[in-house]
Protein backbone atom coordinates (compact mmCIF):
# COMPACT_ATOMS: atom_id res chain seq x y z
CA UNK A 1 0.00 0.00 0.00
CA UNK A 2 3.03 2.35 0.69
CA UNK A 3 1.33 3.31 3.80
CA UNK A 4 2.99 3.29 7.57
CA UNK A 5 0.91 3.64 10.25
CA UNK A 6 2.38 5.11 13.35
CA UNK A 7 -0.90 3.96 15.32
CA UNK A 8 -1.62 1.04 16.05
CA UNK A 9 -5.28 -0.48 14.86
CA UNK A 10 -6.96 -3.88 15.28
CA UNK A 11 -7.37 -5.58 12.07
CA UNK A 12 -10.83 -5.18 10.55
CA UNK A 13 -12.65 -7.87 8.62
CA UNK A 14 -14.13 -7.49 5.61
CA UNK A 15 -17.33 -5.88 5.01
CA UNK A 16 -19.41 -5.64 1.76
CA UNK A 17 -21.11 -2.45 1.36
CA UNK A 18 -24.52 -2.53 2.98
CA UNK A 19 -27.17 -2.31 0.93
CA UNK A 20 -29.76 -2.20 3.29
CA UNK A 21 -32.72 -0.07 2.78
CA UNK A 22 -33.66 -0.27 6.61
CA UNK A 23 -35.04 2.71 8.16
CA UNK A 24 -33.37 1.68 11.93
CA UNK A 25 -30.04 3.62 12.87
CA UNK A 26 -26.86 1.86 11.18
CA UNK A 27 -24.69 2.21 14.93
CA UNK A 28 -25.48 1.74 18.05
CA UNK A 29 -26.23 4.89 20.33
CA UNK A 30 -22.62 6.09 20.81
CA UNK A 31 -20.53 4.93 17.73
CA UNK A 32 -17.20 5.69 17.58
CA UNK A 33 -16.69 8.35 15.23
CA UNK A 34 -12.96 9.63 14.11
CA UNK A 35 -11.92 11.63 11.30
CA UNK A 36 -8.92 11.17 8.50
CA UNK A 37 -7.36 14.35 7.54
CA UNK A 38 -5.92 14.20 4.13
CA UNK A 39 -3.07 16.80 4.23
CA UNK A 40 -0.70 15.02 1.61
CA UNK A 41 -1.30 18.01 -1.16
CA UNK A 42 1.69 19.54 -2.91
CA UNK A 43 0.10 23.10 -2.59
CA UNK A 44 1.08 24.21 -6.67
CA UNK A 45 -1.20 27.08 -6.24
CA UNK A 46 -0.39 28.72 -2.94
CA UNK A 47 3.67 29.08 -4.06
CA UNK A 48 4.98 27.63 -0.53
CA UNK A 49 4.10 24.89 1.98
CA UNK A 50 0.28 26.18 3.05
CA UNK A 51 0.16 23.48 5.44
CA UNK A 52 2.65 25.52 8.02
CA UNK A 53 1.33 28.76 6.86
CA UNK A 54 0.68 31.19 10.01
CA UNK A 55 -3.20 31.66 10.53
CA UNK A 56 -4.12 33.91 13.35
CA UNK A 57 -1.63 33.07 16.20
CA UNK A 58 -1.16 29.17 15.15
CA UNK A 59 -0.99 27.36 11.34
CA UNK A 60 -3.15 26.16 9.09
CA UNK A 61 -2.67 23.22 9.77
CA UNK A 62 -2.83 22.84 13.42
CA UNK A 63 -5.96 25.36 13.27
CA UNK A 64 -7.73 22.96 11.18
CA UNK A 65 -6.32 19.67 13.35
CA UNK A 66 -7.63 21.71 16.65
CA UNK A 67 -10.65 21.74 15.37
CA UNK A 68 -11.41 18.47 14.60
CA UNK A 69 -10.01 16.89 17.44
CA UNK A 70 -12.27 18.70 19.92
CA UNK A 71 -15.18 17.34 18.40
CA UNK A 72 -14.20 13.66 17.20
CA UNK A 73 -12.93 10.78 19.09
CA UNK A 74 -10.06 9.88 17.33
CA UNK A 75 -7.78 11.82 13.91
CA UNK A 76 -6.03 9.96 11.70
CA UNK A 77 -3.69 12.82 8.96
CA UNK A 78 -2.19 11.40 5.96
CA UNK A 79 0.89 12.78 5.05
CA UNK A 80 4.17 12.66 2.53
CA UNK A 81 6.87 10.18 3.60
CA UNK A 82 9.12 13.24 3.58
CA UNK A 83 6.89 15.37 6.05
CA UNK A 84 8.60 14.93 9.20
CA UNK A 85 7.83 18.15 10.66
CA UNK A 86 4.33 18.35 9.45
CA UNK A 87 3.99 14.99 11.17
CA UNK A 88 5.87 16.51 14.62
CA UNK A 89 3.93 19.15 14.57
CA UNK A 90 0.83 17.39 14.35
CA UNK A 91 1.59 13.80 15.99
CA UNK A 92 -0.26 15.39 19.42
CA UNK A 93 -3.38 15.68 17.62
CA UNK A 94 -3.35 12.68 15.97
CA UNK A 95 -2.34 9.33 14.19
CA UNK A 96 0.21 10.14 11.84
CA UNK A 97 -0.18 7.99 8.45
CA UNK A 98 2.59 8.35 5.90
CA UNK A 99 1.97 7.32 2.15
CA UNK A 100 4.74 7.37 -0.38
CA UNK A 101 1.55 7.32 -3.08
CA UNK A 102 0.86 11.11 -2.50
CA UNK A 103 2.03 12.03 -5.98
CA UNK A 104 -0.39 9.67 -7.67
CA UNK A 105 -3.68 11.64 -6.28
CA UNK A 106 -5.48 12.31 -3.28
CA UNK A 107 -7.27 8.74 -3.89
CA UNK A 108 -4.40 7.00 -2.82
CA UNK A 109 -4.37 9.33 -0.03
CA UNK A 110 -7.94 7.98 0.89
CA UNK A 111 -7.31 4.61 0.79
CA UNK A 112 -4.09 4.82 3.03
CA UNK A 113 -6.29 6.84 5.46
CA UNK A 114 -8.66 4.04 5.62
CA UNK A 115 -6.37 0.62 6.21
CA UNK A 116 -7.50 -1.12 9.21
CA UNK A 117 -10.00 1.28 10.72
CA UNK A 118 -11.44 0.26 13.85
CA UNK A 119 -14.35 2.78 13.63
CA UNK A 120 -17.96 2.83 13.16
CA UNK A 121 -17.73 6.05 11.46
CA UNK A 122 -15.29 8.12 9.64
CA UNK A 123 -15.32 11.64 8.55
CA UNK A 124 -12.98 12.96 5.55
CA UNK A 125 -11.94 16.28 6.03
CA UNK A 126 -8.84 18.80 4.31
CA UNK A 127 -5.86 20.06 5.96
CA UNK A 128 -6.14 23.18 4.15
CA UNK A 129 -9.97 23.72 5.42
CA UNK A 130 -9.66 25.24 8.39
CA UNK A 131 -12.41 27.81 8.97
CA UNK A 132 -15.04 24.77 9.45
CA UNK A 133 -16.62 25.65 13.21
CA UNK A 134 -16.22 23.15 15.78
CA UNK A 135 -19.88 23.15 16.48
CA UNK A 136 -20.58 22.12 12.62
CA UNK A 137 -18.27 18.90 12.93
CA UNK A 138 -19.94 18.04 16.77
CA UNK A 139 -23.46 18.17 14.88
CA UNK A 140 -21.96 15.96 11.97
CA UNK A 141 -20.44 13.85 14.54
CA UNK A 142 -23.78 13.42 16.49
CA UNK A 143 -25.89 12.40 12.91
CA UNK A 144 -23.89 9.50 12.80
CA UNK A 145 -25.39 8.16 15.93
CA UNK A 146 -29.10 8.26 14.43
CA UNK A 147 -29.30 8.16 10.76
CA UNK A 148 -30.07 5.66 8.07
CA UNK A 149 -27.95 6.38 5.48
CA UNK A 150 -24.43 5.27 5.28
CA UNK A 151 -22.62 8.92 4.41
CA UNK A 152 -23.21 12.06 5.31
CA UNK A 153 -22.42 15.51 3.74
CA UNK A 154 -22.92 18.97 4.85
CA UNK A 155 -24.53 20.76 2.21
CA UNK A 156 -24.82 24.93 3.04
CA UNK A 157 -28.19 26.33 2.75
CA UNK A 158 -28.75 28.15 -0.36
CA UNK A 159 -28.63 31.58 -0.55
CA UNK A 160 -31.58 33.57 -1.98
CA UNK A 161 -31.37 37.34 -3.66
CA UNK A 162 -35.35 37.84 -3.50
CA UNK A 163 -35.34 36.18 -6.70
CA UNK A 164 -32.97 33.84 -7.70
CA UNK A 165 -32.48 31.13 -5.14
CA UNK A 166 -28.82 29.58 -5.83
CA UNK A 167 -28.01 25.83 -5.08
CA UNK A 168 -26.58 24.75 -2.33
CA UNK A 169 -22.88 23.44 -2.84
CA UNK A 170 -21.79 20.11 -0.92
CA UNK A 171 -18.92 20.70 1.61
CA UNK A 172 -16.76 18.53 3.85
CA UNK A 173 -16.31 16.69 5.97
CA UNK A 174 -17.65 13.74 4.63
CA UNK A 175 -19.32 10.63 6.63
CA UNK A 176 -18.83 7.28 5.74
CA UNK A 177 -20.27 4.43 7.44
CA UNK A 178 -17.78 1.43 8.40
CA UNK A 179 -20.11 -0.67 5.87
CA UNK A 180 -18.38 1.83 3.42
CA UNK A 181 -14.76 1.33 4.48
CA UNK A 182 -13.59 -1.27 1.65
CA UNK A 183 -15.37 0.74 -0.96
CA UNK A 184 -12.85 3.85 0.06
CA UNK A 185 -10.16 2.66 0.37
CA UNK A 186 -10.41 1.04 -3.06
CA UNK A 187 -10.24 4.84 -4.21
CA UNK A 188 -7.27 5.83 -6.86
CA UNK A 189 -5.90 8.34 -8.66
CA UNK A 190 -7.62 12.30 -8.09
CA UNK A 191 -10.84 11.21 -8.17
CA UNK A 192 -10.71 10.36 -5.09
CA UNK A 193 -14.50 9.30 -3.62
CA UNK A 194 -16.13 10.67 -6.05
CA UNK A 195 -16.91 7.76 -8.11
CA UNK A 196 -18.31 5.99 -4.84
CA UNK A 197 -20.51 9.38 -4.12
CA UNK A 198 -22.01 8.97 -7.08
CA UNK A 199 -22.76 4.87 -7.37
CA UNK A 200 -23.86 5.33 -3.76
CA UNK A 201 -25.83 8.67 -4.16
CA UNK A 202 -29.56 7.30 -2.64
CA UNK A 203 -27.48 6.63 0.76
CA UNK A 204 -26.57 10.11 1.30
CA UNK A 205 -27.59 12.26 3.79
CA UNK A 206 -27.04 15.84 3.28
CA UNK A 207 -27.05 18.24 6.26
CA UNK A 208 -28.11 21.80 6.12
CA UNK A 209 -25.72 23.95 7.66
CA UNK A 210 -25.07 27.84 7.82
CA UNK A 211 -21.59 27.00 7.99
CA UNK A 212 -19.40 28.48 4.78
CA UNK A 213 -16.25 26.67 6.74
CA UNK A 214 -17.37 23.40 5.14
CA UNK A 215 -16.38 24.59 1.50
CA UNK A 216 -13.41 27.33 2.32
CA UNK A 217 -10.51 26.20 1.50
CA UNK A 218 -7.26 27.49 0.85
CA UNK A 219 -5.38 27.88 -2.50
CA UNK A 220 -3.89 31.25 -2.41
CA UNK A 221 -1.87 33.25 0.33
CA UNK A 222 -4.88 35.71 -0.04
CA UNK A 223 -7.09 33.30 1.47
CA UNK A 224 -5.94 33.93 4.94
CA UNK A 225 -5.52 37.92 4.52
CA UNK A 226 -7.34 39.68 7.32
CA UNK A 227 -7.57 36.31 9.56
Amino acid sequence: SGAKNSGRGRQRAHRSPCLSHDTRPLTASKPRVGAILLGAGFARRFGSDKRTAPLGNSTVAETTLDRYAEAFDELRLVVRTEDDALAELAAPYATIIKTEQAHLGMGHSLAAGFEKLPWQWAFVGLLDMPFVKVATLRRLKQHAAFTQYQIIRPQLHPSTDGFVTTPAPHGHPIGFHSSLFDAVAEARGDAGARDLLKSQRDRIENVLVADAGVIKDIDHPLDLAGI
